[in-house]
């Protein structure tokens, strides 16, 4: 079947990430069109020129005219120009988008014109190691709070989505021509991608259309896999750097929130500063309690803690810190943890298909190091 969708993978020296997520899509033995976006060094663009042609399943274009220098973001605003099918996803290359979460994405997309994104469940992935055991294991937690928005009015999908923040949607499914649109107005706008390159993107996708969480595993994203340091805002505030790029990234929402709702120049600044204020204030307040919401998780990951030990800290740490309304989805969230491992489950199969699939590849490159060690 000609699908109707492209996968974008952007990618930078990660030769094994770029090669287990291209595995995993030739494993399915569909005509999958995927647009590789390389700014890795010549070397190892080489080795992933090599790689590729292993993958006879595959429809792949290959750009490699990015210099290692380039910001992702504006590697994304250039890779999505190269999109032809009507529908298109990125897909980190140390993660999985999930053919099945993709296909029922389109599809709600296709029947409903007023969404601009949609998407389903986020699950985070980690191989540790198993002390009893001396092997390596796959741990797994639901990953992300993803609700629905579905208000009417531009302006209170805006708000609700930037004040509070959690999800971006860069890798949800969107209409191409949506996503070339909105990837050109960040490059028009001159905000710092750093900064805002991330945020920008997001918030147009909700001034534009409503936002749809499927009930369907979408995504399994790797937990500590970033190699580089990303700044936060605060950290851009105390460098002085942020009001002036602030400033660009509000006038570009301006434009585009007063264009599709019945708000003026005046009252658009004043909701997109509103909506700002209590986005910071929960997650970058002063007090102890701001400052350890949206952080145990990455400390934890960092630290590599037995199993056990990092999930009683993490039930500790939510009873006291977590926000209300993710209290309130504790049980939601309980559900979805305790059925995915049942074969009878409706998430079982694909969630298990990544499981495998992460297990034996990093047990397939514990074996060639330990020959090559040899």
């Amino acid at each position: 079947m000609n699908k109707n969708y492209t996968i974008l993978i952007p990618t930078i020296d990660r030769i094994n990430f770029l090669k287990r997520i291209l595995n995993y899509y030739n494993s399915f033995e569909e005509d999958f069109k995927i647009i590789i976006g390389d700014s890795s060094t010549d070397e190892n663009k080489l080795l992933n020129k090599k790689n590729m042609s292993t993958f006879s399943n595959l429809d792949i274009l290959y750009l490699d005219h990015y210099s290692s220098k380039i910001n992702s973001h504006h590697k994304f605003a250039d890779m999505v120009n190269y999109a032809d099918k009507k529908y298109c996803v990125f897909c980190a290359d140390d993660d999985f988008i999930i053919p099945n979460g993709i296909n029922q994405s389109v599809a709600f997309l296709e029947k409903n014109s007023d969404f601009s994104v949609a998407q389903g469940r986020f699950i985070g992935f980690s191989i540790k190691n198993n002390d009893k055991k001396g092997t390596k294991q796959f741990y797994w937690i639901p990953s992300y709070t993803n609700d629905s928005i579905i208000f009417s009015d531009p302006k209170d999908r805006m708000y609700e989505h930037l004040s509070n923040y959690t999800l971006p949607t860069i890798y949800a499914v969107h209409r191409t021509t949506l996503l070339k649109i909105i990837y050109k107005e960040l490059l028009n706008s001159k905000v710092d991608p750093m900064q805002f390159g991330e945020f920008l993107p997001s918030i147009l996708d909700l001034i534009y259309g409503k936002k749809k969480s499927l009930d369907v595993l979408y995504a399994a994203r790797q937990l500590n896999s970033r190699v580089g340091y990303w700044p936060s805002l605060y950290d851009y505030m105390k460098a002085g750097k942020y009001e002036e790029e602030y400033i660009k990234f509000k006038n570009c929402l301006v434009k585009h929130l007063v264009k599709n709702s019945q708000l003026n120049i005046v009252d658009a600044k004043k909701v997109i500063d509103e909506a700002m204020s209590a986005y910071l204030k929960k997650y970058y307040s002063k007090g102890f309690k701001g400052i350890l919401i949206g952080k145990m998780s990455n400390l934890l990951n960092a630290l590599d803690l037995p199993e056990s030990v990092n999930r009683n800290i993490k039930m500790l740490y939510r009873k006291i810190f977590t926000p209300r309304y993710v209290l309130n989805r504790s049980k939601e969230i309980d559900d979805f943890k305790n059925t995915i491992e049942f074969p009878t489950s409706k998430y079982f199969d694909d969630f298990e298909k990544i499981r495998n699939h992460v297990s034996l590849y990093e047990q397939n490159n514990k074996n060639i190091k330990e020959t090559i060690c040899n």
